[in-house]
């Protein structure tokens, strides 16, 4: 008797297998960062990757992730190695948060719904960190999707670098090995139908130049930590220019009082293998209170002064006088 062939059809169905992923979703920044970048924010499920110079804009945006992530039910892990944190500033910008007050030390703390932790020496502490709380996750201890916000990445070296005995070679190298083969898979695997909770890494980072080998050639933006960052991030957003800060401070002036008002910075979809979508050549201001303004000149006045409006009282506290002010608009930082 003559053997059935198969068919391709056959041999695909065998060897053929296909994991069902969740609808793509995003964690929302507001209007004015989707006019700017032409995505909400974050994606979640995802590593992803906010990169720039100081003072650009990115903690605005990572502080900005957790009040969504609040808003949504999701759990907020601040993960705080830059030790520039002010709770402070992320209640203004609409973290929920509240100042407890020690009665008998007088030792001030804050309490909400997120997990706060600064006590980071090196990466594998961090690593390891966020690992104990995906266990948790697994085993029902600690039921809520998870928004893991690192700042910043650069800021913290290995446990041998730590100990005086390696270098950015061995950061590297770690930050490879912890995140881009254990941790990346952790996090994406959450976007499977069949995962119960989604988690998302974001990680604020600084970016270094490296210089062209001859006058001709074109600098490279890099991230610092090496390349593993780098390529396991679906999603990178640059804050600022890809050599300096690139701002505009915009200061408030009253009566010869002057204070800082809000910063002009470019965000540049460096990277997106999410949905592919995003601007390079985005605009947006950052004030005390998020994220305002829109791509035009003509959208950008609107937004201060439908701003200066709705924030009055503040900003006459800021400048100890009441009334309107003035706007000065300094040159570009380096």
């Amino acid at each position: 008797m003559a053997l059935k062939k198969r068919t391709f059809s056959d041999l695909k169905n065998k060897f053929s297998k296909k994991a069902n992923f969740k609808p793509e979703r995003f964690f929302d920044l507001g209007k004015a960062f989707l006019d700017a970048t032409g995505l909400p924010g974050p994606a979640m499920g995802h590593l992803q990757m906010f990169l720039g110079h100081s003072d650009t804009g990115k903690t605005t945006a990572l502080i900005k992730a957790a009040v969504d992530a609040q808003k949504k039910g999701i759990l907020p892990v601040l993960i705080i190695t830059e030790q520039k944190w002010g709770f402070e500033h992320a209640k203004l910008l609409g973290f929920d948060c509240e100042e407890v007050v020690d009665k008998t030390t007088g030792e001030i703390d804050w309490d909400g719904f997120f997990l706060f932790n600064n006590d980071f020496q090196y990466i594998e502490e961090i690593t390891d960190y966020i690992n104990t709380l995906l266990d948790a996750q697994d085993k029902g201890e600690l039921e809520y999707d998870l928004l893991f916000l690192w700042d910043s990445v650069g800021s913290v070296p290995c446990k041998m670098t730590f100990e005086g005995k390696g270098g950015k070679m061995h950061n590297a190298a770690t930050l490879a090995d912890k995140i881009g083969m254990g941790l990346n898979q952790r996090i994406g695997k959450s976007r499977r139908q069949d995962s119960k909770y989604t988690n998302t890494l974001v990680v604020v980072n600084q970016p270094w130049v490296e210089l062209p080998d001859n006058p001709f050639g074109q600098p490279k933006i890099k991230a610092k930590g090496g390349e593993s960052l780098w390529l396991n991030s679906t999603l990178v957003f640059r804050f600022g220019n890809q050599k300096n800060g690139g701002t505009t401070n915009i200061t408030a002036v009253k009566e010869k009082r002057k204070v800082k008002f809000a910063t002009r910075t470019k965000i540049t979809i460096m990277k997106n293998h999410v949905n592919g979508l995003g601007y390079e050549d985005g605009k947006i201001l950052i004030t005390p209170h998020g994220f305002i303004a829109g791509r035009e000149a003509s959208e950008e006045k609107k937004s201060i002064e439908k701003y200066k409006q709705e924030n009055a009282t503040f900003w006459s506290e800021q400048l100890g006088v009441g009334g309107d002010f003035d706007l000065k608009i300094e040159k570009e930082n380096d």
